[in-house]
């Protein structure tokens, strides 16, 4: 009799720890409301459950909900604090209180409950606190099932524990969102970026890469070439000389040219500046590739503080005949070495011009040298 309730203590403790470690693991707030979730409801006589955040006024902008027996309507469950505002106004920083603390001290907050018309089945909740100096972020609801009028010194001992793992979690998840917009935001100022920049870590694998990168990247391609990577044909020898480089110190934006040739192309050439930011170790390090056709259109300093503003009033077709313009090729030319008729040369070379607000080949010249 004594082996099966040994085995099922166990196994209640593994699902709590199980929950616990994907509450500590969780890289996202879905995942975090998940285990969250998970633990509230193998621990504690639990009707129903809420995290709400984005909270301004004590009104929550979001939420996530969890509703254990799902023959009520998760719809229904409170998402306003408006039971608890009042109490959270004369209890600043206060870290934990149930419905019966509130109601003790306020006659109102009973109607306020019953205004809510909340799911039936419970008549109690219990909510953790989390602040930010004196700013309210988030609040955790538990709702306990209608019949169970106290807790057990363990449930008070989960809740307790509970509080700093959650709040940890909640820290880090802020962080990791932050990080992400930032990085979303980095992506997308810089999608248009003029230049056809890459951004690699010390594996030569790409986070981000603009748009002009993408094309030239394109054109250096062969068949079956893996998705998210660098041309073979710019990989390869890139991470030769980089191993080779390896042996002399690094500083941070420390700039190298780089010069190739297509190994079975010899009308592509490519040169690419590196600017890189060294880590601890090679893997961890950061390389900035500024990629420029090999061509006569490297005449033009692309990377020129002077330059980027300019090209970026181009489009980037204008852009590439612009840099053939300075370079001192002649419309037919031109023509020729973009498979393009002279007429749409002519009107971009205008096109240009205007834009540039220069009178001449020769303006041009000066103002993208």
């Amino acid at each position: 009799m004594l082996i099966p309730d040994a085995c099922n203590a166990l196994a209640h403790a593994d699902t709590l720890a199980v929950a616990r470690a994907n509450l500590v693991k969780a890289a996202d707030l879905d995942a975090l409301w998940a285990s969250c979730a998970a633990l509230i409801t193998s621990a504690l006589p639990c009707h129903s459950c809420s995290l709400l955040f984005d909270i301004q006024g004590f009104h929550p902008l979001q939420g996530r909900h969890h509703l254990p027996e799902s023959g009520g309507n998760a719809a229904r469950l409170a998402t306003s604090l408006d039971v608890a505002a009042p109490y959270l106004t004369a209890n600043p920083r206060v870290r934990w209180y149930t419905f019966s603390q509130i109601a003790s001290q306020d006659a109102a907050a009973r109607a306020r409950l019953e205004a809510q018309d909340q799911t039936p089945g419970w008549h109690e909740f219990i909510h953790l606190a989390f602040w930010d100096a004196t700013r309210l972020e988030a609040v955790l609801s538990i709702r306990i099932r209608a019949g169970h009028t106290a807790l057990s010194d363990g449930e008070t001992a989960f809740l307790m524990d509970l509080y700093p793992l959650l709040d940890a979690s909640l820290q880090r998840i802020r962080t990791l969102e932050r990080e992400r917009a930032r990085s979303h935001a980095f992506e997308t100022l810089l999608h248009e970026f003029p230049l056809p920049a890459v951004l690699v870590d010390g594996d030569l694998v790409p986070s981000w890469m603009s748009l002009e990168a993408s094309r030239l990247c394109r054109r250096w391609s062969e068949d079956a070439e893996a998705s998210g990577r660098l041309p073979r044909t710019i990989e390869t020898p890139l991470r030769q000389w980089l191993e080779d480089a390896s042996a002399c110190p690094q500083s941070p934006g420390n700039r190298a040219t780089l010069a190739l040739q297509h190994p079975r192309r010899p009308d592509l050439r490519l040169r690419l500046e590196i600017s890189s930011a060294p880590g601890r170790s090679s893997r961890s390090a950061q390389h900035l590739l500024i990629l420029a056709d090999g061509g006569p259109a490297a005449a033009v300093d692309a990377t020129s503080p002077r330059v980027v503003p300019l090209l970026k009033s181009l489009s980037p077709s204008e852009r590439k005949v612009a840099a053939l313009v300075a370079a001192g090729l002649r419309n037919g030319d031109i023509a020729q070495q973009l498979c393009r008729s002279r007429k749409t040369i002519e009107s971009q070379v205008s096109s240009i011009f205007r834009k540039l607000d220069v009178a001449n080949r020769t303006q041009l010249a000066r103002l993208l040298g």
